[in-house]
Formats: C-alpha cells, structure tokens, sequence
C-alpha cells in the first residue's frame, strides 16, 4: 500500500459544495457504502447532501463518519467534490493530496496554478476517458444539459418572455417549429431527441460522417443529420427557433460557426442555448456572456442568447442521483490507485491533469501555452 501521511488504510473524504448557491453533493449514501464495501474509510463533511435530500444520519447509516469542515479538507489525503474549489477553500490546498472534481482548468488559470505551487495531485471528472473513447464521468450531466436545454429554450420563446411566442411542440395543421443543434454527443442527442420527441423539426451538425450516421440509425424521423459546413450553416441556421451548441470543446482558437452575420440573419426573439460554455470567442462568438443560474438571457442582434455553464445544477436532486448513480465505480477505481500500489486505473489516470504539481495533460498544457502567450502578447 503506497504510503499517505494521514492513514494506512485506504479513505476519502467527500466535501460539502459552496460556490454559487451550489446545492449539488458528488456523493450520495448509496456511493458511501459501496466505497465502504470496497474497504475504505469514508469521512462526510457536515450538511454535504442536506440540500439534495441526504442527511448526516443516512450517511451515518450508509457507514460514513461525519466531520467539520475543517477535518473533512485534512482528515484524508483523498478528496472529492462537485465543483472545483473555490477561492476561500485554496487555502486546504497547501499539501501533497489527491482531490477530484469538475475542474475545468482551462478555464481556471489561477486555481491551477495554485495546485502546481503547492504540489498538488488533481482529476478533472472531464477528462476521465474510456477505452472507447467516451468520457464517461461526463454522461449523466451532459444528458441533463441536452434536455435542460430545450425546456429552456421553449420557456423563453414564450412571448411573456419575450420571445417568438411559439410553443416549441407541433400541432395538427401547423408548421413544427425549428430546432438545430451543434454536436451529437451526450448534450446534443439528449437535446435532439427531446426535442423530436415534442413533434418539432430537428436539424444536428457532426463533424465525422460516420459517427454522424450510426446517430441518425437511432433518431425519429423528424431528425435530420448534417455534416458541418459554412453552407449548410447558412441554409439551417436563418430560420431556426431555437439553436442549440454542443460541441464538445470551444476554446480561444476554435473557429467561430455561428459567425457574427449569421446570427444576423437569424429571426428577431430566436433563441441560441450554448451549452459548451467554453472560454474565449469560440465557435459562437455572440455567447459572449455566461448567464450564471437565474441570470436572464440576453440579446445579440435581436437574438436571445443564454450561456449557463452550471445548469444541471437548476435541477441539483436530479444531478447527484445521476452522479452517484454513474461516478462512484470509476472514483473507487481512483480511491485503489491511489493506495494500492499494484492497482491501475487508466480511466482516472487520463483525467489527471496535475501530479505532484506538474501539469500533465496535454489538453492543459496546450491551454496554458495558449494563455500565457496571449498574456505576453498584450503585456
């Protein structure tokens, strides 16, 4: 067993979320008795799970120790949360440990480089991938996205909200409405299907062809699937209702999609939902704005834009079953690696991202090659 400076026996401990109203928990007392079962001591800090419905007393129940804030950042060199930490909570950062999390470091240049400083060893659930290439750890959020998305899109096309003032559901003897959507991932089939499921009219763009028609083999009708091109962009986008962006990565130099003119040309109240939520212009340059939760929409152009990066958490019981219910056996194969000396997890290990405070990631370190280049460019 690898040696720890807190126990011999293998523990995790999970962590209560703070950030932006957070009311999400990783850890539901389902997931804190499997890793009981698989062996581990498992510490819960106080209140983790209150607001999604799980008290200190079922995950007593469960076989979890219940501790303060203070013991549940300290008591275990294996950590795990939601959301990253935030700025208040750096300061438990300060010694050689294992923390799990939606890191997005790309995104959070200082944080990162806060865990190089103080040696930190850290996973981004992200990046966690599968033999076949699927990052599994990203499935129940990203479907909750895909789905969320239509439903906030048919909210406010509503006219009370300024909106079309369309109904994003067919009716006999009407027109269906029109909803495209980037990407056919996770986020971008849950959101195809739901909305071809409400009668509608959906348009999805792939990049890869025959990805693209293993996905239409298993769509309605009403679904129609289209390889990515400026063309057929100009053709579907003008008089779309709604547009949906899933793609699964928009950075500082991906090209932009929904150029600036395009959007233009799109129908005064129309909706574009950019669920990526990338940083830089990225490929919808117009999504220029996070609308953080209970944020409003705001307009481009005459177009209504919303950027949620946090929207499982709108529906934050749903998320942690979802997040129990799928992560758990991938985060006790992390717990094994990290104490038991012959046990490997290449499904963890690819979403490491920071060892020992060495970036590691090729993701990451193309990231922060990217922004520190620009830094010194506008220095």
């Amino acid at each position: 067993m690898k040696s720890t400076n807190m126990t011999d026996k293998p523990s995790v401990s999970i962590l209560k979320e703070t950030r932006d109203n957070e009311k999400r928990v990783i850890m539901l007392p389902q997931g804190v008795r499997q890793f009981v079962e698989a062996g581990f001591k498992v510490y819960v800090e106080h209140d983790a799970g209150a607001a999604s419905g799980a008290f200190d007393g079922d995950y007593k129940a469960a076989g979890g120790e219940i501790v303060s804030t203070d013991e549940a950042w300290t008591v275990s060199p294996f950590l795990l949360k939601y959301k990253f930490p935030s700025v208040a909570e750096r300061r438990y950062l300060c010694r050689p440990l294992h923390i799990g999390a939606y890191f997005y470091p790309g995104e959070n240049y200082e944080l990162t480089h806060h865990l190089r400083e103080h040696g930190v060893t850290a996973y981004s659930y992200e990046y966690f991938q599968a033999a076949d290439g699927s990052f599994p750890l990203m499935t129940p959020d990203s479907e909750i996205s895909g789905k969320l998305a239509v439903l906030f899109g048919a909210h406010h096309l509503l006219s009370t909200q300024g909106g079309l003032g369309i109904m994003l559901a067919s009716l006999p003897g009407m027109k269906p409405p029109k909803v495209v959507v980037i990407g056919h991932g996770n986020v971008g089939a849950a959101a195809a299907r739901t909305a071809a499921g409400l009668g509608n009219e959906v348009v999805v763009f792939g990049y890869r062809e025959e990805s693209l028609r293993r996905f239409e083999a298993t769509v309605p009708s009403n679904v129609k699937c289209l390889i990515v091109s400026q063309e057929a962009l100009e053709r579907e986008i003008p008089d779309a209702d709604l547009v949906i962006g899933a793609t699964l990565i928009s950075t500082y130099d991906t090209p932009a999609m929904l150029t600036d003119e395009l959007v233009k040309k799109m129908k005064e109240g129309s909706m574009i939902i950019d669920v990526t939520c990338g940083y830089g212009a990225g490929y919808i340059p117009t999504a220029h704005t996070f609308t953080w939760m209970g944020a409003a929409p705001y307009k481009v152009h005459g177009v209504w834009h919303y950027k949620d990066p946090v929207m499982p958490a709108h529906v934050h019981q749903t998320a942690s079953i979802g997040a129990t219910t799928n992560h758990t056996r991938y985060l006790i194969s992390l717990g094994k690696s990290i104490f038991l000396k012959d046990f490997q997890d290449s499904v963890s290990q690819k979403g490491k991202f920071v060892e020992k405070g060495e970036i590691i990631h090729p993701h990451v370190i193309s990231d922060f090659a990217l922004i520190e280049a620009l830094a010194k460019k506008s220095a």
